[in-house]
């Protein structure tokens, strides 16, 4: 009952902390600038965000039309899922998304939002928690949870318009339900179904089910094949709707957002091409750019036909793939720098900074090596290596109590988002690391408080 207490003390504040962080933000950043490059954006939805608040503006149009829902929207180019959460979130507090001028419109309502999202990652976290107290003693599950509930980096998303909220609370239910290791066939195809939405909140997660079949067939031996089917099933049940949705709006059935076909085309490439040929950057840029040019004149391609989009985003993905394979010493130093940069936490960059300096526009103005950006760079180390040392301990912790199943799962999923994610090096896209890294960290801070205790 003491730990019990604890638990719904610590959920309760972190919801409560979480709040007052986002009606600061609101009322503090709910508002306009004018950047250095003359553009005019709103503080806190631009870049992403924006996309998201822009389709589902278009979307509540749509539906006040009475147009079927599989007849909305356009390309698949952004993940299919964060517009239609915040059309969900606006239309149950009768915001207006945007305004006549076709700009965010401002509207202190939008706090609800907010709150919503976080109220749903609090509720995750209890239900993680009533599973994670089966398996843990109560101390560990104490610290993981609490881990989870105010750690700055997750706990500052919540009171932004990212889709990371969101992913967290799908993340916490997904494995909820893995460590559960249960056979019963209507649970492993709501698992499938929240990795499915996993996939449609952020598209990084599309091969998240191959790591998890391999916990699987460790977890169930010969008798993985049934709960696999049934996994696999309710994600198929989530690839089926998105694909129809898209045949339904323009004739073509895919499921994958185009983003994801041309991301190392965008982010990886100039860069492999710069150094193998001593160029700059931008020069890359305009080689591949005449490339394109040339391939489009070609295959006669009409970008404005989604059928021939989808083929210059096809080109995009092979001619990257080829570029990378052809240069593999200069293509691996890439991934190596990216990655080190990728695995060095960053709690304030990407909601507080984000607020704070421009999006876009001259490089002076922005986050990324201003003079507040080099002061953390320290405080950021010695952060990230506390919070790895305590995980390491958690690690040999697990192994030393026999739950190399929840190892395994723990090792899998990182090793998953890594490779999927670290060449990029934007250290936002580490944050979904951080849910399974509290199990080795909660662990971690029990084994040596148990240690202290007995020296």
């Amino acid at each position: 009952m003491f730990f019990k207490k604890k638990i719904y003390l610590s959920l309760l504040l972190g919801l409560f902390i979480s709040t007052l962080i986002s009606i600061y933000y609101v009322s503090k950043y709910d508002v306009y600038e004018t950047s250095s490059d003359n553009l005019e954006n709103h503080q806190m939805i631009k870049g992403p965000p924006g996309i998201y608040w822009q389709q589902a503006h278009k979307l509540k149009e749509d539906m006040k039309k009475n147009k079927n829902f599989f007849q909305t929207g356009n390309e698949y180019r952004n993940p299919y899922l964060p517009s239609k959460v915040l059309f969900i979130f606006s239309s149950l507090i009768d915001l207006e998304l945007i305004d006549e001028f076709n700009k965010i419109k401002i509207d202190k309502k939008k706090t609800f939002i907010l709150i919503f999202q976080t109220i749903i990652y609090y509720l995750s976290l209890l239900f993680f928690y009533k599973e994670l107290k089966k398996e843990y003693n109560d101390q560990s599950s104490l610290y993981v949870v609490t881990f989870l509930a105010f750690e700055p980096t997750l706990l500052l998303f919540h009171s932004s318009f990212w889709s990371e909220s969101i992913f967290f609370s799908f993340q916490i239910i997904f494995l909820t339900l893995l460590i559960k290791q249960s056979k019963n066939n209507a649970i492993n195809f709501i698992a499938g179904f929240i990795l499915g939405l996993m996939f449609l909140q952020r598209s990084v997660a599309i091969f998240y089910i191959f790591p998890v079949i391999f916990y699987y067939i460790f977890i169930f031996r010969k008798n993985f094949v049934k709960p696999s089917i049934f996994l696999i099933c309710g994600y198929i049940f989530i690839l089926i709707f998105i694909g129809y949705h898209n045949y339904s709006r323009s004739g073509i059935f895919y499921t994958s957002p185009t983003q994801s076909k041309d991301g190392f085309y965008k982010y990886m490439v100039p860069s492999i091409i710069s150094k193998k040929d001593k160029i700059s950057i931008a020069q890359a840029k305009d080689i591949l750019k005449s490339n394109e040019k040339l391939w489009i004149k070609e295959n006669k391609i009409d970008l404005k036909k989604e059928k021939d989009l989808l083929l210059y985003y096809n080109f995009l993905q092979d001619e990257s793939f080829k570029i990378i394979l052809d240069n593999p010493l200069i293509s691996a130093n890439h991934v190596i720098n990216k990655t080190i940069h990728f695995i060095v936490l960053d709690p304030l960059r990407h909601v507080h900074f984000y607020y704070k300096y421009e999006y876009k526009g001259k490089p002076e103005t922005r986050y990324y090596r201003s003079e507040t950006h080099m002061n953390l760079i320290p405080f950021r180390i010695i952060y990230t290596l506390l919070i790895y040392s305590i995980s390491f301990c958690g690690l040999i912790y697990l192994f030393k109590i026999n739950k190399k199943s929840h190892l395994l799962l723990v090792v899998l999923s990182l090793l998953y988002f890594l490779a999927v994610c670290s060449w990029i090096g934007n250290t936002r896209y580490f944050a979904p690391c951080l849910i399974y890294l509290s199990l080795l960290f909660g662990n971690g801070l029990n084994f040596i408080g148990n240690y202290i205790k007995k020296s």
